[in-house]
Parts: C-alpha cells; structure tokens; sequence
C-alpha cells in the first residue's frame, strides 16, 4: 500500500527493535474498499441467495464489472409469486418487457397473448418477469443448482407455462427443485420427466400431483419433502424403493396416507411426519435414523413403532394421544437419545426419564403431566411450558440452562424449585410485561408476587444480556430490578446501553426505518438498596420512561411466550 504525508501522521517506538516505527493515514481508496466483492464466488452466490426481492437481486449486477460476472454465473433461480400480490405491484413490474422474438420460448409465443392477460395484469408481468429471466440468463449456464418455483393464484392459467419452465430447468440438469403450487381443491401434475432426472438431489413439492403409476427414477435424491398433497402407501414405496440415497424425508400435511412403512433406506437420517389425515400407524425400521419428529392431530391415535431405530438421538413428538406405558415402551428403544422433545402429549400422568447420553429436554404444555422423574446426569438444557410443576425429582448435575414458562403457578413450589439451584453458579431471568428482575445471587431469593413470568436460569452473563436485550425490545417494560455485585459486566452492559444514552444517543439503527428500544427510551432513574441477607449483592432498581411515539409493543404478549 502506497503511503500518504500529511495531516495525522503519528509514531510510536516498536519495544523489540527499539526503533521508531511510522504509522499514517490510511489510504482514502483503502477505506473505501470493496472487500466483499473480494469474497471467493460461492460466498458472493451464497449472499445471492439471500436476496428474496427480485428487483434487489438483479440490481447486484450493475454494482461492478465483478458483481455482473456472479450475477451471470449466479446458478439458482428463485421465482415467487407473492412478490406480485403486493400494493401497486402491477406498477412495480411495469418495465417489464417481452424479449425479442427470437429469444421468446415456444410456450410464449402460443400462449401469452391467446390468454386473455389485459384482465389479469399481475399475472401478465409474472409471466414476463419469469420468461425474460429464463431466456436472458439460461443459455449461458451448463446447469442450475436451484429452481425454486412459488405460485399462490391462478394455477390453472399458469399450468404450461409451468410445466415449461420446470422441464427447462430439468434440461439443465437442475440439482435442488422446490415447486410449491397452491389450488383450491386440486393438485398440480408435474412433467413426468421431473421423476426420471439423474441430477436432482433435492425435491420439495407442495400441492402437487404424483400418481401411484408415476415411473419414479430419481437415482440420486437425497432430500424428499411433500407437503398438502395426497399421497398413499404405493406413493411413498415407489419412492423408497427407487430412491435409496434418501438421507432426509418430511410428509407434512398430506391427504390419503393410513399406514406408513419405511424399512430399506439405508441412508435415512432424518424423517418428519405431520399429519393431517387419519394415519393409523407410522412403522420405521431404519437402523441410522438419528432424528424423527411425529406432529399428530389432536385427535390422532397413530400408533408409532420404532424398535428399528436404534441409533435415534433427536425425538420430537407431538401425539396428544400417547399414554404413559406407550411412552415409556417407544424411548427405550433409544439409549443414544441426546435430544427429547414433547409437545401437547396431553395424555401423559406420569413419566419417568433415564438416560445418561439425554442432553436436552423440552416438556410443552403437556397438561395432565402430574409427575416427572428425571435421572439424566448429563442433561445440559432443560425447558418446561405448563401450568403446574410436576417434578418429583430431577437428577441433573451437568445442567447449564432451564427455561420456564409458567401462566399461573403457586409462589412457593417455584420458589423451592428454583432454590434447588442456588450455589450451582445460575443467574435468574425473571420478567413479566412490566417489569424485569435479574438474580446473580439466589441466596436469600424471596418472590414478592408471580403471575405470568418467564423464567430462565443461566450460568452464562451473555445469555442474560441477550434475554434483557429481546424483553426490552419486546415489551418496553417500566421497572428493571437487579441483585448484583458492584463489578457485574451486567451492570457495565446497564451503564452502557440504557445511563449513557443521554451522553452517547444511539447510532445503531441510523440506516433502518425500523429502531430498537434504545432510540424509544427517555430516561432511567437508578436506585441502589442494600441487601441485609447478602452485603455483596445489593439491590439496584431503574425507572424506566419510554416514548410516546413509540410503537406499540403488544405484537407480543406473555401468553405467547407461555404458550
């Protein structure tokens, strides 16, 4: 780097060499560096790919001569029809253009002007924008890792195009494709071709149409996910059987299936079933499945057999018709099991926990849950969302998080609950919508009132920053009370954030339209109060005043947290 003379120029003495060492005025066109365009291709794609708005996607390839080379390298094409529901949307895709004819598909030329788009504007420019993106960049490309397509309204209009647009995207050996086509009562009927692809590894359908003759070839598919379809058991076997690389497979919200099967996937990680229908009985024999997650209907009595997954380590389950001697029966099965997590199992009465590999465990709203006994020494993370606390005993010792949300609750059994983690290192998080108590010292600990709180204990101060940091952001709350040392980093975090703003008004959220709670606080009064039963950890309360201009933090209210 060339050095400039001037203005700023400063020394200072080098101790090793004991030499005088000059230290300038960094270069204007330093900077002023464009370092993410320095960034290796894949990583330029990759922020590509997080561009959801078209018109800012395209936009990037007029930043550079380097930016409108990864544009036209850019390999995945993402075309959602949402993004022409919006307001004044026809006058947003205006400039829209058809292509010269000889660069117009065939599809195009038969179809476009003998539809009758004059009365349908929206649909007029989708088409345009999808057309003239396809035939301005396609041709250069020798294949397409994502063709993702995303249609909300008129379908049935759109289905050539459609089935013209996917076949293109097949040509060119597409490896990732994401069709989602939303009908009232029908379903969209991929090209035949789709199924027979040697290239694509991912498939999602969503709303889309697979018979039980479709010639199923998809040799190198890892990632099968369908989702509000109608499928049966035929369906599923043509998939299993000619698709024996699947790794990760999700039916969600599909029509038709009563008896699920899947015993020859070798490679199967991960399976995840939401039901919508009567499914009567989920069978998986599958020796390195590692994750399974069963969303069931309130009403559903699927019965789910697992004896053949022993190497399981992550289990969600969400069955509100799974009784205790189920329960137990299914988990031992597991003694690899790292992850559980129970959802709405609104028959539980009793459970017993043991393992010595459980990590994490999640009981939500699980509410006849009148006892539990956990034996797991390794556990690491703990959350509990109900009304009563239904813990006989908890054999913990490694535990590093829990997480409580409680919408009523008797002030001493969660009293004592929590006291059982005093001198463990745990830091309390305690907040409702007006105010905020924080605990670094348990000792002593005295609930004055408790209605709907969230609890959290922690032994890590970041996690405490993080949790003050999304409650004042989410609920502008009156009163922060905190029982804290005089060399706490959280009252460094507290003198920064919310006594200094006067002195030092935020610049975080210059660029945003949309601010953070530092720009909507007026002021804060501290007061300190001493603590007789713990000298070293006085008390510290703060008034907290918030604008009237700011908006409205109701968009979330504690009983969704506590749900």
């Amino acid at each position: 780097m060339k050095k400039r003379k001037g203005k700023g120029r400063t020394q200072r003495k080098n101790r090793k060499k004991g030499k005088m060492m000059e230290i300038t005025n960094t270069d204007e066109r330093a900077v002023n560096a464009d370092r993410i365009s320095e960034l290796p291709e894949h990583i330029l794609h990759h922020i590509l790919c997080l561009l959801r708005w078209p018109a800012d996607l395209a936009r990037t390839s007029i930043l550079s001569k380097k930016w409108k080379v990864i544009w036209e390298s850019f390999t995945s094409f993402d075309f959602d029809q949402r993004h022409f529901q919006c307001v004044n949307a026809a006058d947003k895709w205006d400039h829209l253009q058809p292509l010269p004819v000889e660069k117009q598909s065939s599809i195009f030329k038969q179809a476009f002007e003998s539809l009758g788009f004059v009365e349908l504007p929206l649909i007029h420019k989708f088409i345009l924008f999808v057309e003239n993106t396809l035939g301005t960049r396609l041709d250069q490309l020798p294949s397409i890792q994502k063709f993702r397509l995303h249609v909300v309204f008129s379908v049935h209009l759109l289905a050539p195009f459609m089935n013209h647009w996917i076949s293109v995207a097949t040509d060119k050996n597409v490896n990732e494709l994401d069709i989602h086509a939303k009908m009232d009562g029908k379903f969209y009927a991929l090209p035949e071709l789709v199924f027979a692809s040697k290239t694509i590894t991912s498939l999602k359908l969503n709303g889309c149409e697979v018979g039980d003759s479709t010639a199923i070839k998809l040799q190198n598919l890892r990632e099968l996910s369908m989702k509000a379809m109608r499928i049966n058991e035929n369906i599923v076997h043509n998939f299993v059987q000619a698709c024996p690389l699947i790794e990760d497979m999700r039916l969600i919200n599909c029509y038709g299936l009563k008896f699920l099967h899947v015993s020859s996937l070798p490679k199967l990680n991960k399976f995840e079933v939401h039901e919508r229908s009567s499914l009567r009985s989920v069978k998986l024999e599958v020796p390195n499945l590692e994750t399974f997650w069963f969303h069931g209907k309130k009403s559903s009595r699927c019965k789910l057999i697992l004896a053949g997954c022993g190497n399981l380590k992550n289990l969600t389950l969400k069955h509100s018709h799974m009784a205790d001697k189920s329960f137990h029966e299914l988990v031992s099965h597991f003694p690899l099991l790292e992850k559980l997590f129970l959802l709405e199992c609104r028959t539980l009465h009793r459970i017993t926990i043991l393992s010595d590999k459980l990590k994490t465990l999640s009981l939500v709203r699980c509410h006849k849950l009148k006892e539990a006994n956990i034996d797991a020494p390794n556990l690491l993370s703990f959350e509990y969302t109900g009304a009563e606390l239904p813990f006989s005993s908890m054999n913990a010792s490694r535990l590093q998080e829990v997480k409580l949300h409680l919408k009523s609750q008797k002030q001493k059994s969660v009293q004592k609950f929590i006291e059982g983690f005093d001198g463990k290192g745990f830091k309390l998080f305690l907040a409702s919508k007006q105010g905020v108590n924080i605990y670094e010292e348990l000792r002593g600990l005295h609930l004055s009132y408790f209605g709907a709180y969230k609890i959290q204990l922690t032994k890590s101060a970041r996690m405490v920053e993080n949790l003050l940091n999304s409650h004042l952001r989410d609920f502008h709350p009156k009163t922060l009370i905190l029982k804290t040392s005089l060399t706490s980093d959280l009252l460094v975090f507290i003198q920064e954030k919310i006594l200094n703003k006067e002195k030092t008004p935020p610049s975080c959220c210059k660029y945003y339209s949309k601010k953070c709670w530092r720009h909507y606080l007026e002021g804060a009064k501290m007061s300190l109060f001493p603590d007789a039963s713990s000298a070293e950890y006085p008390n510290t309360i703060l008034e907290l005043k918030w604008s009237e201009a700011a908006p409205l933090p109701g968009c979330r209210d504690m009983k969704d947290i506590n749900e």
